[in-house]
């Protein structure tokens, strides 16, 4: 059950769902292209679907590719990420709504660790969320995945520098019409 960063990008390109360790907590993961394992996420964590997920990017490309930037959001993710932050923009059309949860926003968050980088640039962007039981205290060590969750199909193990989760920000105004 635990693995390497190779093993890793294997586990993900043949539609696993994988655990590994960010600079703030946790995470467990599925590659954006595999709506069966990002389905599986939900079900390994018991997480409601009406609960939308992040997707870890490694590239100012890649948020690009998935979300909708003007100039103010995109420097705002250029002085922040690298970084424990989750950054909540419109989603283009390439984020399923299984992500979502049918929204019409995406979080992404390029995270400040080494190996999960390295991670998401071989294998693709990564959607994610922290690795525990819904409404429970996310994990910050390895042996606590693998006893607690179950389903996974590997666990990278490695160091969790914060030990709490990533501050969440929605760069974006919300325009509403009302009609009487």
């Amino acid at each position: 059950m635990r693995g390497g960063l190779n093993q890793s990008v294997r586990a993900l390109r043949s539609g696993g769902v994988i655990a590994f360790p960010t600079e703030t907590v946790y995470g467990i993961g599925a590659l954006l292209s595999r709506p069966k394992a990002i389905a599986r996420i939900y079900k390994i964590k018991k997480r409601p679907r009406s609960k939308p997920l992040q997707v870890l990017i490694a590239s100012y490309r890649q948020a690009k590719e998935l979300g909708i930037f003007d100039k103010k959001s995109l420097a705002y993710a250029k002085r922040s990420w690298p970084g424990p932050l989750t950054l909540i923009v419109p989603a283009t059309a390439k984020v399923p709504g299984i992500v979502t949860a049918g929204g019409k926003t995406v979080g992404l968050r390029m995270p400040a660790h080494r190996t999960i980088l390295d991670l998401i640039r071989k294998a693709g962007p990564i959607v994610a969320t922290s690795a525990n039981i819904s409404g429970e205290k996310p994990f910050l060590k390895h042996h606590q995945v693998i006893s607690s969750l179950k389903g996974l199909d590997l666990v990278l193990p490695g160091r969790v520098k914060l030990g709490r989760p990533s501050k969440v920000i929605a760069l974006f105004s919300v325009k509403k019409t009302f009609r009487s």
